[in-house]
């Protein structure tokens, strides 16, 4: 299974097979605190179809300009409102994600950084992110401005599968060809698989998930089967392994044939 897996993650760990991924938004920017912000509103936005997603991702982010982290720090409160009055994607708006951004600046002032305030939540004996993401989750809600809407940034304690919580961490942790990693002091062997549809629908085929719903235990169990094959890189092969569900010129049948 190894040697199978890698050879995905040879084929398919490359920035052309990127696009149509909200991570395509992110990789745009160069400075970490850029990357760690675009990071942040296009996890939150990773809902529904990928393009979709990229459209929101951008339009969420077109009014900080090519230095996002900067023009942040600058706005108030009203005036980011402001500025994002007329984004709508599915069930969010404007104040969302102007609350999503200011509660990301205000922890950015009070630790320096998003990594320093995730960080700040985490238990380094835990063999996992879980109980970080949700310290961290609970801690950007504390942040906000305005009254926050549950469903803008998973919990993890609320027993989701968290994917878009746990694909930002993806982002921000890992460095590879695809994922930027602006993130230094965290320990990749420590991320938990962002189980969406995609990626449950290939660790059922490849036999690395037996659970049928799609939640933080199938998470965590999916996790555990990959941690058995990469003990220092579980998330690895997260990429790679769905592209076939998100880009329409992949066949899955051709690119898990080998596993059969």
């Amino acid at each position: 299974m190894a040697r199978r897996l890698d050879a995905l993650y040879d084929e398919y760990n490359d920035p052309r097979w990127i696009e149509p991924d909200p991570l395509a938004v992110v990789r745009r920017y160069d400075d970490p605190a850029d990357v760690e912000l675009a990071g942040l509103a296009a996890a939150a936005l990773a809902l529904g179809n990928a393009a979709l997603i990229v459209r929101a991702a951008e339009a969420a982010l077109a009014p900080l300009g090519p230095r996002p982290a900067s023009a942040l720090a600058e706005m108030d409160d009203e005036d980011l409102a402001a500025s994002l009055a007329s984004f709508r994607y599915r069930f969010f708006d404007g104040g969302d994600l102007a609350s999503l951004l200011a509660a990301a600046r205000n922890l950015r002032r009070r630790h320096g950084g998003l990594e320093a305030a995730f960080l700040a939540g985490d238990d380094p004996e835990s063999g996992d992110y879980v109980g970080a993401v949700s310290r961290f989750v609970s801690l950007l809600a504390s942040a906000a401005p305005a009254p926050w809407r549950p469903n803008l940034l998973p919990d993890p304690a609320r027993g989701s599968a968290a994917k878009r919580a746990f694909l930002y961490l993806r982002w921000m942790v890992r460095r590879d060809s695809v994922d930027p990693g602006p993130w230094s002091r965290c320990d990749p062997s420590r991320l938990v698989a962002p189980l969406d549809t995609h990626m449950a629908a290939a660790c059922r085929r490849l036999g690395l998930l037996s659970r049928r719903s799609t939640d933080l235990k199938a998470a965590l169990e999916a996790t555990e089967r990959l941690r058995a094959i990469r003990p220092d890189d579980p998330v690895r092969y997260d990429f790679c392994m769905t592209r076939p569900g998100i880009r329409p010129d992949l066949d899955p049948d051709a690119c898990f044939d080998p596993f059969h």
